[in-house]
């Protein structure tokens, strides 16, 4: 894993997150964006091995922002290489807070006195991986800023689909 800034600033932190007894997480990993500022160069890169072709999965995408983000949404391009170096890329809304400004995303406690909001959002489901192998995901984020204020992680989350209808 590897949140790549072009002028090789490799200041990244990963957020191993427990699965807790959830028998359907697959893959986990949330990136640290540095100081909260995503220069539209920077993209969190995650590898993982899958070797299940059969399940379904669901996809998700988790964003943590502070609440000093100036928007209601974020937009992300996600592309994804499989194991035999084909791609697709999708790009992905993420809604943060509601018409009236309010923040979706639960509150989890005060980082640098500022408080943050935490979203798992899917943006796939009912999947199947094409291919058993080596994939890589790279998430940049899509606005029309160069430097998105207020984002402090971003990370992906795939788990088995619970009611497998094969």
């Amino acid at each position: 894993m590897t949140f790549h800034r072009v002028h090789s600033i490799g200041i990244f932190s990963m957020i191993a997150l427990c699965s807790c007894g959830d028998d359907n997480l697959v893959f986990e990993q949330n990136m640290e964006i540095p100081d909260a500022r995503w220069i539209t160069s920077e993209k969190a890169i995650m590898t993982f091995d899958i070797s299940d072709t059969v399940s379904q999965h669901n996809f998700l995408l988790n964003v943590r922002n502070t609440e000093s983000y100036p928007y209601r949404n974020l937009y992300v391009f996600v592309k994804t290489t499989f194991p035999n170096g084909k791609s697709s890329r999708d790009t992905v809304g993420v809604v943060l807070a509601d018409q009236m400004g309010r923040w979706i995303g639960k509150g989890n406690g005060y980082l640098s006195s500022s408080q943050h909001m935490t979203n798992s959002v899917m943006y796939n489901y009912n999947r199947r991986f094409p291919l058993s192998g080596t994939y890589k995901v790279e998430i940049e984020q899509a606005m029309r800023t160069d430097t998105l204020e207020g984002i402090r992680n971003i990370g992906l989350r795939i788990e088995k689909t619970r009611n497998q209808n094969l």
